[in-house]
C-alpha cells in the first residue's frame, strides 16, 4: 500500500506503550479488512507472511522486507523488537534474493528498487569484499555522491587497505564461531564515524550464483551520536564526580519513596557505616523526623517542578537529629512523567545551633536591658524588681511569679513584688518554706558568705497563704558573696527548665543582686540626704534666730550703753573748767569714737538681721542693702523684682535675701566686675533668682571645698535645696559669672 503523509504522522505519533498495544491497521487507518494482520493479535504485523501491505504485484504470499522497511509502523516499532532490525533484514533479504533468482513474482528490479530507497546505507559485497551493489545512501556516506562502481573494495572506501579491513570487521576465528551478524564503528579519514552492521549471508543463498552477494553492510553516520555518547559519558562522569565529591547529602528516590542512590556524604553525615546499610532502610521516609515533611516536599516538587531551601530534620543512625536545608527536583522519563526525585540536603545543624545560641543570648540581653532601663528610669527597688519579674514571665510564657528579699534583721523572707497571685497576699499573710531546710536557714544567717558562681542551681519552695498552696521553683539573687533574695516562679509540673533558662536566670540573679544593692544604697543616700537637708534647715533656722537675737542685743544693750556713755561724757564736758582745753579735746575724741562704734554696731546688726526685711519685706531690704553697697563701692548695681504683689513667706524671703547677699559679696570680693545685675522673677511654678556680673570669671571645677568662696557657693546651694529648689552656676574665665536659682512656689509661699 502507499502510505500517505497523514498516515505516517499518525503512525509515528503514538507513545511507546501505545505502540506496543495498538495494531498496525489501526495506527495506519487501513481499510483492508481482508489482511491477515487485521485479525492477528499475538504476532506483530511484520512477522506475518501474507499481509496485504504490498502494491508492486499480486498474489497471496508476499515477502515482508519491501513493505516493512518503508513502513512507519515498522520504523517506529521494529527496533524495539527483541530480534531487532538487523535480524529481520538478515532473515528476509536472502528470501528476497532467492526469490529473484527463481523468477518469482517479485523480480530483481523490485529488489533493487527496495534497497535503493532504504533510508540507511546498504552495501553488498562478494566473499572477497568487492562491492556488488551500493545504494544512494551508502554512496553519500562513503563520500561518493555520484555513486560507487561495482568491483571497488569496500575497505578502500573506508580508508582501510586490504589487510586492515577484514581485521576491523571480523574477529579471528569468527567463521568457526558461526557468527553471522557483527556491528563495528569505523572512523573515516575526514573524522566521521560510520557504524557498519555486517550480515553474512548463508552459503545456500550465495552459492547458487557467483554474482550474488556474500556480505551485506548497513551503514549509518554515527558521528553526532558518538559525539553525544562521549559527551554523555563525560557528563555522567562529572555527575558521578560531583555526586560523590559533594560535601552535602545527595540522594535519589522513587515516587514511592524508595531509595535509589545516595552519595558518601549522605552516608557519613547520617552516621551509617556503608551505602548498603543506608539503602537497606528502603523508604526515605524513615530518615525524616517528621514524615509529613517528606510528603510536603514531594507535593511541592509535583506542583512546581522543584523545591529550594526546604527546612526539615533528619534522624541519624544513633538517634540524634540534624537540621537540614533541602532542595530537590523531579526525575522524569522520556514522556516527561515524574518517576522519582533528586534531593540535595545541607546540614545546617551548627548554623541553627549558632542561631539558637544568638537567640538565647538576645533573650538574656533583652532581659538584662529591661532591668537596666528600669534602673535608669527609676531608683525605686520595687519598680525595678517588678519590671524584671514581668519580663521573665513573658520570656518563659509563665503567669505566676514573685520576688522575695532577705531581711536578716527580722530573719525572714519578705515578699517584695508578685504577679499572678492574689493582690491581698501580703495582707492575708503568707509562709514560704524551702524543701531544703538547711539552705533556708543558711540564707537567713548574717555571717553567710557565698562564693561567686555563674549559675546557682534552682531550688524548690512552697508558698502557703490562707487556703491556697503552690510549689515554686526559685532562683537565687546574690551580690558580693551575700544572698539578697530569690526569684520564685510557678512552673507547670509537665515542664522542665533547660540549661539555657538556668543560665539566663543565673545572669539575672547576679544582675539583680547588684541592682538591689545599688537601690538600697541609693535609698540610704536619699535618707541621709533628707536628714542632712533637715539638719541644714535647722542649722540655717538656728543661725537666723541667733543672728536676730545678736542683732537685737546689739541694738538694745550695746546701743543703749553707748548712748549712755555719750550722755555721761557730755555732762563731764559741761562741768569741766575752761582752763582744761586738752581734757575737753580728749572727751571730744572719745565721743567721736563712740559715734563710729555705734555706726559700726548698727551696720553689723543690719548685716546679721536687717530689720527692714522683717518689717517691710524682701524688695525694700534688698534695695537698702544694694544701695548701701553701691554707695561705698565702685560697682554699678542693677536690681529688679517682677511679678510680686505681696509679701512672701518669711522663710522664703530669708533664703532669697541670703542668696542675693552672698552673690553680691562674691562679686565684690573676687570678680573685679564693674556691673552686677540681680533679678527675682515670679514665673509659675517657680520663683527664679538670677545674679550675674561681667567680672573675670573662674573655673568652678578648680574650687576646693575648704575655700571660703566654695563654702559660700555651697551655702547658696543648700539654702535653695532646703526649699526644694535648684542652684545652677555658670562661669568661665574673662566671661563673668551667672547664678540661677529656682525655688518652687508653694501654696503658702505668698502672704498675699
Amino acid at each position: 500500500m502507499d502510505f500517505q503523509p497523514s498516515q505516517r504522522r499518525k503512525a509515528l505519533s503514538y507513545s511507546g506503550e501505545e505502540r506496543d498495544t495498538i495494531p498496525c491497521w489501526e495506527r495506519l487507518s487501513c481499510s483492508n479488512t481482508g489482511c491477515p494482520a487485521r485479525g492477528e493479535t499475538g504476532m506483530p504485523c511484520w512477522r506475518l507472511r501474507a499481509t496485504s501491505c504490498w502494491t508492486h504485484g499480486a498474489g497471496g504470499h508476499t515477502p515482508g522486507i519491501p513493505s516493512c522497511i518503508l513502513c512507519p509502523v515498522f520504523k517506529s516499532s521494529a527496533e524495539k523488537d527483541e530480534r531487532g532490525w538487523n535480524r529481520f533484514v538478515y532473515e528476509e533479504l536472502p528470501l528476497l534474493a532467492g526469490g529473484a533468482s527463481e523468477g518469482s513474482l517479485l523480480g530483481y528490479e523490485d529488489l533493487l528498487w527496495t534497497v535503493e530507497n532504504l533510508p540507511r546505507g546498504l552495501v553488498m559485497t562478494d566473499g572477497d569484499w568487492r562491492i556488488l551493489f551500493a545504494n544512494a545512501a551508502a554512496a553519500r556516506l562513503l563520500g561518493a555522491p555520484d555513486g560507487i562502481r561495482p568491483g571497488e573494495m569496500i575497505g578502500s572506501l573506508l580508508g582501510l587497505d586490504s589487510g586492515q579491513f577484514p581485521a576491523a570487521c571480523c574477529h579471528p576465528g569468527e567463521a568457526n564461531l558461526g557468527m553471522e551478524i557483527r556491528e563495528v564503528d569505523v572512523t573515516m579519514p575526514e573524522g566521521r564515524t560510520l557504524r557498519l552492521n555486517r550480515i553474512t549471508l548463508p552459503a545456500s543463498c550465495s552459492s547458487k550464483k557467483d554474482a550474488l552477494p556474500s556480505h551485506c553492510f548497513f551503514l549509518d553516520d554515527v558521528s553526532r551520536q558518538k559525539f553525544l555518547e562521549e559527551r554523555l559519558k563525560y557528563f555522567e562522569g562529572e555527575y558521578r564526580r560531583i555526586f560523590e565529591g559533594s560535601k552535602d547529602m545527595i540522594f535519589v528516590h522513587s515516587r514511592g519513596s524508595i531509595f535509589k542512590d545516595v552519595n558518601q556524604a549522605c552516608v557519613e553525615t547520617l552516621g551509617y557505616d556503608s551505602r548498603e546499610e543506608l539503602l537497606a532502610l528502603r523508604s526515605v521516609e524513615r530518615i525524616y523526623v517528621n514524615p509529613l515533611h517528606r510528603r510536603v516536599f514531594q507535593e511541592q516538587i509535583d506542583r512546581n517542578g522543584f523545591v529550594k531551601d526546604f527546612e526539615t530534620s533528619f534522624w541519624k543512625k544513633d538517634g540524634s537529629r540534624i537540621h537540614c536545608l533541602i532542595s530537590g527536583t523531579a526525575v522524569r522519563d522520556q514522556e516527561g512523567r515524574i518517576v522519582g526525585y533528586e534531593a540535595i540536603a545541607k546540614d545546617i545543624t551548627a548554623r541553627m545551633d549558632g542561631v539558637r545560641h544568638l537567640l538565647q543570648q538576645h533573650q538574656e540581653l533583652s532581659l538584662l536591658h529591661s532591668v537596666a532601663a528600669a534602673m535608669n528610669v527609676t531608683h525605686e527597688l520595687e519598680e525595678i524588681l517588678a519590671t524584671a519579674l514581668k519580663k521573665v514571665l513573658e520570656l518563659l510564657n509563665l503567669t505566676m511569679g514573685c520576688v522575695f528579699l532577705v531581711n536578716q534583721e527580722r530573719s525572714a523572707f519578705v515578699l517584695t513584688v508578685q504577679q499572678g497571685f492574689p493582690k491581698d497576699l501580703v495582707k492575708v499573710g503568707y509562709d514560704i518554706r524551702f524543701h531544703d531546710e538547711a539552705l533556708m536557714n543558711s540564707l537567713l544567717r548574717k555571717d553567710l558568705s557565698i562564693r561567686y558562681q555563674r549559675v546557682f542551681p534552682p531550688f524548690k519552695a512552697r508558698l502557703n497563704s490562707g487556703q491556697t498552696s503552690c510549689e515554686l521553683t526559685c532562683f537565687l539573687i546574690t551580690t558580693k558573696e551575700k544572698a539578697s533574695g530569690f526569684l520564685a516562679l510557678r512552673i507547670p509540673k509537665n515542664r522542665s527548665m533547660s540549661d539555657h533558662v538556668n543560665q539566663m536566670m543565673g545572669s539575672l540573679g547576679n544582675f539583680l543582686g547588684s541592682a538591689i544593692e545599688n537601690a538600697l544604697l541609693l535609698q540610704t543616700i536619699h535618707r541621709h540626704r533628707e536628714e542632712l537637708r533637715q539638719l541644714t534647715a535647722r542649722l540655717f533656722s538656728s543661725q537666723e534666730e541667733e543672728r536676730k537675737r545678736i542683732a537685737q542685743e546689739l541694738h538694745d544693750e550695746v546701743g543703749s550703753s553707748l548712748t549712755g556713755i555719750n550722755f555721761t561724757l557730755e555732762t563731764v564736758e559741761r562741768s569741766l573748767p575752761l582752763n582744761l582745753p586738752d581734757v575737753k579735746e580728749s572727751i571730744l575724741d572719745v565721743k567721736k569714737q563712740i559715734n563710729r562704734t555705734y555706726q559700726e554696731m548698727r551696720r553689723i546688726s543690719h548685716r546679721l538681721r536687717p530689720a527692714v526685711l522683717s518689717d517691710l519685706g524682701l524688695e525694700p531690704a534688698l534695695e537698702s542693702c544694694l544701695a548701701r553697697i553701691s554707695k561705698y563701692s565702685q560697682i554699678e548695681i542693677e536690681f529688679k523684682m517682677v511679678g510680686f504683689e505681696g509679701r512672701l513667706d518669711p522663710e522664703l524671703e530669708t533664703v532669697l535675701y541670703r542668696i542675693s547677699q552672698e552673690a553680691v559679696n562674691n562679686t565684690l570680693k573676687h570678680s573685679g566686675a564693674r556691673h552686677f545685675k540681680l533679678s527675682i522673677v515670679k514665673s509659675f511654678p517657680n520663683i527664679i533668682l538670677l545674679a550675674e556680673d561681667n567680672g573675670m570669671g573662674f573655673d568652678p571645677g578648680s574650687l576646693k571645698g575648704s575655700e571660703k568662696r566654695a563654702l559660700g557657693l555651697l551655702g547658696m546651694r543648700e539654702r535653695a535645696a532646703m526649699l526644694g529648689g535648684t542652684f545652677t552656676l555658670r562661669s568661665s574665665k574673662e566671661k563673668g559669672t551667672r547664678i540661677r536659682v529656682e525655688i518652687p512656689i508653694k501654696e503658702n509661699s505668698l502672704d498675699g
